[in-house]
């Protein structure tokens, strides 16, 4: 644990000596260039871009150092969902002081940048923009907590359209599914179930619909499904019941819903802990199948089969 924090403590100083360097460099740097205008004779549209050229070059740099380590820093000891915030707004003010830094080595004063009704026109303007949408969405995000740094959610958005399954089932929702793991100035990153980070713009999470399992113990499930008009559903419902109470869906029994010539439809809604939806069709499919496969043949004397095992029974919802 000593040797713990001894290695937090390195980390803390080396990564304030590598910005006050920075600092320091880039101070001697802007000197320089206006010790130059008076020497060289530079005119003032070569200084100012230089200027502002180095002001972008030491705010990257101080931008990369504290994501590569004081972020990480923060992250370690006090934790992912309480350093959301706070990584959020040092980013927000790095930016905003890079924006004024270049503005200033162009000679815009900063009473006139920040008051001045030109700039603040052009705010209001640019704020229904790409670019300023998502950083105003970041802020939202940041103010009203629909989800943090570790939740798991499903989000819907209208932006990112997926096909309604063509097989007679109900229609599913054209959900993405996954674990936020980093909310930025222009994009919330979701870690998705399929494997890759998915990078969704602020502007467009905030306009979508969330569902937040994190914050939630249960949740339903439907599942529906056809099986042969020939198989006498006074015998199938009660041995899908018995299975449904055997994995731990106390309580739950299937349902006729619909009747075609040659099927009828069966409903099962279930009352869950588990999040992940194809666990749970597998761990219950899994067990029906064999049910309608024995259905089709002459029953045993006492009305009941076996469920399959393919998934333990003793593993509960």
């Amino acid at each position: 644990m000593a040797e713990h924090n001894g290695d937090l403590k390195r980390l803390w100083r080396k990564t304030g000596i590598l910005i006050l360097v920075l600092f320091i460099v880039g101070i001697l740097l802007a000197v320089l260039v206006d010790q130059a205008k008076g020497v060289l004779h530079l005119p003032k549209s070569v200084a100012e871009p230089m200027k502002a050229l180095i002001v972008l070059m030491i705010g990257g740099a101080i931008s990369y150092l504290l994501e590569r380590y004081l972020f990480q820093l923060i992250s370690r000891t006090l934790g992912a969902k309480s350093t959301t915030s706070l990584r959020f707004i040092i980013r927000l003010f790095l930016l905003l002081a890079v924006i004024l830094s270049v503005l200033a080595a162009f000679g815009v004063g900063l009473s006139s940048v920040v008051f001045g009704g030109a700039f603040v026109t052009a705010i209001i303007g640019l704020a229904g923009q790409t670019m300023f949408g998502n950083l105003i969405a970041g802020i939202a995000l940041l103010i009203f907590h629909p989800f943090e740094v570790g939740d798991r959610i499903n989000f819907v958005a209208w932006q990112y359209p997926m096909l309604v399954p063509s097989f007679p089932h109900e229609a599913t929702k054209p959900v993405y599914s996954g674990v936020v793991v980093d909310i930025t100035l222009m994009y919330t990153s979701v870690l998705t179930d399929t494997g890759p980070i998915m990078a969704v713009p602020n502007g467009i999470i905030i306009q979508a619909a969330v569902e937040n399992l994190s914050r939630t113990n249960r949740r339903i499930l439907r599942m529906r499904f056809d099986v042969d008009i020939s198989l006498d559903p006074n015998q199938l419902l009660p041995r899908v019941e018995k299975m449904l109470q055997a994995l731990g869906y106390v309580g739950t029994k299937p349902h006729i819903v619909d009747v075609t010539p040659t099927t009828y439809s069966l409903l099962i809604v279930v009352d869950t802990k588990l999040r992940n939806d194809d666990e749970i069709r597998h761990q219950i499919f899994a067990h029906l199948v064999p049910i309608i496969q024995k259905s089709s043949k002459p029953l045993v004397s006492d009305g009941t089969s076996s469920p399959a095992t393919a998934f333990p029974l003793d593993q509960k919802p």
